[in-house]
């Protein structure tokens, strides 16, 4: 009889009770943060941490650490800080720099990374931030954002200066982790002070990042325009892009058409609701109904979908990763963390657009800012090429599937709410997988479309 090894789902299950148990200190009113870090044919390598459940706690270091599992015997190894030594970061900075480290501290931490900000002996006025990411290709995001300072007007679209590490592609290749340096942009991020503002400084927020979103969508694609995840590689002085499997939703690809993409966005979607905790109520109602739908109705998608542009974009550029000016909150420092750099379709960025129309909430779709609709008017008005496609045939069609996938899942809710804000909670999601259910499966030809 063959051994049986433990899938990546059965490993990340056996990790979540494995820090519930006290693994890494004490789990009580906490999250449990987790990421492969590497998958060989006999062991998972995690980054986990736990997380104040609290989103309004304040922003800070995290301790993460690092935690093998053994696929065939199940055992699951103590858990190993990751952290960079001084002796790590003398090294990496002189090696990207040519400069001395004198004085290095804990920095504000990203989800995928941890983080150092680092002064040197030869400039008094420059500091640096050394991250170890375990998710983006280092070098590829070196690259990129060099592409990016290169080719885009920084007024537009800054970019911390990157400051890549000789060797650094090949070493992450052999321990799963990449050391980023680049500079520190002084100020404060957006998402600290944007609920804040008043409605005159949004609008003119908003009408930047349109242009900055634009700046991205511009960028040259490889000719074929698949779908996936971009690649970034200096060969000589040029800056070369490809487009890989989509990493971020571990969807696979790289996808040729847009229906090929949202079927497999749609399925993935269906994986994460199976596995969603805290939404009983709601997967009673609609598991089966959506499988149904999925299984027998994805040929629906309507052909028109293709049309939509297929652009660059940083997928994950909301006000979390924005850096403004401590003295004019709407002034843009600079765009940070482009671990998740996609070739996809433009409308795919919904729900990230849609953050800088609406409050922050635990449901991630938070209630509307006063004059959203002025607000969203504003955004799609400062990029007018846009706009035109944003209220074509070709976007409202794949925006109606691609919500579908995007909404899918709901959000954990607390089982104490009062009762209307229990219907508040998921009524997005209902409303959106209602629409699509009932548009689609009622028909038995799908619409047809030119």
């Amino acid at each position: 009889m063959a051994e049986e090894y433990m899938t990546q789902d059965e490993a990340a299950s056996a990790l979540v009770a494995y820090i519930f148990s006290g693994a890494i200190g004490p789990s009580k009113g906490k999250g449990v943060c987790y990421a492969l870090i590497q998958a060989t044919a006999t062991t998972f390598s995690w980054s986990a941490a736990l997380e104040d459940a609290d989103d309004d706690a304040p922003a800070g270091p995290i301790d993460r650490y690092l935690i093998n599992i053994d696929r065939r015997s199940k055992e699951v190894s103590a858990p190993k800080p990751i952290v960079l030594s001084e002796t790590e970061l003398t090294e990496a900075i002189l090696a990207a720099t040519g400069q001395h480290l004198t004085s290095s501290t804990r920095f504000t931490d990203g989800l995928l990374s941890i983080s150092y900000r680092a002064t040197v002996q030869e400039r008094s006025d420059v500091e640096y931030v050394v991250q170890l990411r375990h998710h983006g290709y280092v070098a590829s995001m070196d690259s990129f954002m060099t592409l990016i300072s290169r080719t885009v007007d920084r007024q537009v679209l800054p970019v911390p200066p990157v400051h890549p590490i000789p060797g650094e592609k090949e070493r992450q290749e052999v321990t799963g982790m990449g050391r980023q340096i680049t500079q520190l942009i002084p100020g404060v991020m957006a998402s600290s002070i944007y609920p804040r503002l008043s409605h005159e400084e949004i609008l003119v927020f908003v009408r930047k990042m349109a242009l900055a979103f634009q700046a991205c969508w511009r960028i040259q694609l490889p000719e074929n325009h698949q779908i996936g995840e971009l690649i970034a590689t200096s060969v000589d002085d040029r800056i070369v892009l490809k487009v890989g499997p989509d990493r971020h939703h571990s969807l696979g690809g790289p996808f040729r058409t847009v229906r090929e993409y949202l079927r497999a966005y749609i399925r993935g979607s269906l994986v994460a609701l199976q596995k969603q905790q805290g939404i009983e109520e709601y997967r009673e109602r609609y598991l089966e109904r959506i499988k149904d739908f999925i299984n027998n109705h994805m040929d629906k998608i309507p052909s028109i979908v293709e049309d939509i542009p297929i652009v660059a974009m940083h997928s994950d550029m909301g006000p979390h990763n924005i850096i403004v000016s401590s003295q004019n909150y709407t002034e843009i420092r600079a765009v940070i963390d482009w671990e998740l750099i996609s070739s996809a379709p433009y409308a795919s960025l919904y729900r990230v657009i849609e953050m800088l129309f609406r409050k922050p909430a635990p449901n991630r779709f938070g209630p509307e800012f006063g004059g959203a609709d002025e607000l969203r008017e504003a955004f799609w008005g400062a990029i007018p090429d846009w706009k035109r496609w944003n209220q074509s045939e070709a976007t409202q069609v794949f925006l109606e599937w691609f919500k579908f996938g995007a909404f899918m899942k709901p959000e954990w809710r607390p089982k104490d709410l009062p009762e209307d804000e229990k219907q508040e909670y998921w009524r997005e999601n209902i409303r959106v997988v209602e629409n699509i259910l009932n548009k689609y499966s009622n028909n038995a030809e799908s619409i047809p479309h030119s």
